[in-house]
């Protein structure tokens, strides 16, 4: 499996430190579902965070392994594609085995997914979102630790990640060496700022929908990762692979833009193009102007453009979709979010004419 797949991803260098300390808008209702701390953990790993994307195993016919549920994933992405396991980066087992979570404190637990600190004190890869996560509620936080408690023990020591990925996780906090070339590069990636995540434009009709929407899509979900555009390559001595990891653009929030290589998103049907360009969610001519509630919702958690043709994202729609299982007021509430953004000129206009949808 290789790097786009986890359509998730990839370092925030915008704002710094603890910002909010998990707090959003004072003014805002967070997303209640009434469920008990496990439960509700249950649902933001296995739902609205897409945890399983990238830390439970597939089986052949591509479906999750539920038997071996957040045991980790051997090359999980691998940059190098033509010379598979040359550039492997693996994701924890987050088991309670002795070769997971088992001895991590809770405290552990929560630095690792909202600080990138690895509970064996290195710094976790910038793959994995914590600069979102940072944000999240402190009961949000509990919750998916109170939840990981009760995951079975899956005995599972992940392969060692390789070069570059290798070069983040023997640096320390202040300065890596990501790409070993030689030239210091921050090594822990900053937390978005929570005023740079944008609120519903003023008026709109569904203004409470709206605002918690916000919080599921942008600090406890991951539609702003995908759906916002990367910053422009860093120059270094060796040049960047191609689809390695790099900051995103917060002054362009659900813009889209993000490209992602067909093969890694798990699309083999050939009407799919060889690369993927993210949607651009904002509604503006460029982007959603004149989808309904109903197109917004059948495309996060259906997999259906207007048309009724396949969206280019296994986390829409497919085998392995999380969203299809999102709570059907969260689905409305991150709809609402979608369609109270201030429209935005950034054309990034479909690529993918997918298969129709059943």
């Amino acid at each position: 499996m290789t790097y786009a797949q986890l359509v998730v991803v990839l370092a925030v260098m915008v704002g710094c430190g603890d910002n909010l300390k998990a707090k959003p808008d004072a003014s805002q209702e967070l997303p209640d579902a009434g469920r008990s701390p496990v439960e509700r953990g249950r649902y933001i790993m296995n739902t609205l965070g897409a945890c399983t994307f990238c830390h439970t195993p597939l089986n052949p016919d591509g479906t999750r392994d539920t038997t071996r549920l957040f045991a980790g994933v051997d090359c999980f992405i691998d940059i190098d594609p033509p010379t598979a396991g040359s550039c492997c980066l693996s994701t924890r087992n987050l088991t309670n085995d002795v070769t997971g979570l088992k001895n991590a404190t809770d405290q552990q637990i929560k630095d690792a997914f909202t600080k990138g600190m690895r509970t064996d004190g290195k710094i976790l890869s910038p793959v994995m979102p914590y600069y979102i996560f940072h944000n999240m509620t402190e009961d949000d936080q509990n919750a998916i630790v109170a939840y990981l408690r009760t995951v079975p023990a899956v005995s599972h020591t992940v392969a060692a990640n390789e070069p570059p990925w290798s070069f983040i996780n023997d640096g320390n906090a202040t300065v890596c060496d990501m790409l070993g070339t030689g030239e210091a590069v921050p090594c822990v990636a900053d937390s978005i700022v929570p005023s740079s995540i944008p609120s519903p434009a003023a008026g709109f009709p569904s203004m409470a929908s709206a605002l918690r929407g916000r919080y599921l899509a942008g600090m406890a979900g991951l539609c702003i990762d995908c759906h916002t555009p990367e910053l422009p390559h860093v120059p270094v001595n060796n040049p960047i692979p191609p689809f390695f990891p790099r900051p995103i653009d917060m002054s362009k929030p659900y813009t889209g833009g993000r490209m992602f290589q067909k093969i890694d998103l798990g699309l083999i049907d050939p009407s799919y193009p060889a690369i993927i360009t993210t949607r651009n969610l904002t509604p503006d001519a460029t982007g959603l102007m004149g989808f309904t509630l109903n197109d917004v919702e059948n495309a996060i958690a259906r997999g259906k453009d207007r048309e009724g043709k396949a969206v280019c994202a296994a986390t829409h729609g497919s085998l392995i979709s999380p969203y299809a299982a999102l709570d059907d007021q969260d689905l409305e509430d991150i709809s609402n979010y979608v369609l109270s953004l201030a429209p935005v000129v950034h054309d990034t206009t479909p690529n993918c004419q997918g298969p129709l949808v059943p």
